[in-house]
């Protein structure tokens, strides 16, 4: 039986919004999508299609799992959208208090559009030190952020097989299951990343 998952949003808000903060652009996260889901490679293509493929859920099983998660997904659009708005207010608020930014670097930094970080900079606004502090404050919550979009994806995904469960279409065996392939899946490929990543450091290294 799978446990429930508490959601942890805020590591993820604010490391998303100084991400936004820094390229001045509204564009989502990768969770948005469907793919932050479970649903992209390792869903669509991976950890659905082998369940599949090995009798555990039929075909139309697969849909129904893909269909529901994507509307559980769309429907949070809104929410997720005012937390990355509210965690971008708060680092730039934090950046004013310590005097990195001034409250007018500051609503400079919120109002700007895509590729207006380029603009700002240009027009002596802000300075690359400036750009550097976001840049900092973003490295500074990836690792929650990371975390954090994980528990989220995870409790999202939890609620969807519940409901399933619920409504007949899955058994608690074949929901499990699901969720068992989709999370280790998922850790497979952040095991590939991370040699993929040890691999690059390394040839850095050797032509230094």
């Amino acid at each position: 039986m799978r446990k429930s998952r508490k959601i942890v949003i805020t590591g993820a808000a604010i490391a998303s919004a100084a991400a936004l903060a820094i390229s001045g652009t509204a564009t989502a996260s990768a969770h948005e999508g469907g793919k932050g889901n479970g649903e992209g490679k390792a869903g669509k293509g991976g950890a659905l299609a082998s369940l599949v493929e090995e009798g555990t859920i039929s075909s139309d099983e697969a849909t129904a799992i893909r269909e529901a998660m994507q509307a559980s997904h769309d429907g949070d659009k809104e929410a997720r959208q005012a937390e990355r708005a509210a965690a971008k207010a708060e680092i730039l608020a934090d950046l004013v208090a310590d005097g990195t930014l001034t409250q007018a670097q500051a609503d400079a930094i919120s109002a700007a559009e895509k590729g207006g970080m380029r603009e700002l900079i240009a027009n002596g606004t802000i300075d690359r030190g400036d750009v550097q502090a976001l840049r900092s404050a973003m490295r500074d919550g990836s690792a929650a952020d990371r975390e954090a979009k994980q528990a989220e994806r995870a409790a999202e995904r939890d609620a969807v097989l519940d409901a399933l469960v619920a409504d007949g279409t899955l058994t608690q065996a074949q929901a499990d299951a699901v969720d068992a392939a989709i999370t280790a899946k998922h850790a497979e490929k952040q095991a590939q990343k991370g040699e993929r990543g040890k691999k690059g450091q390394q040839g850095q290294r050797g032509m230094r």
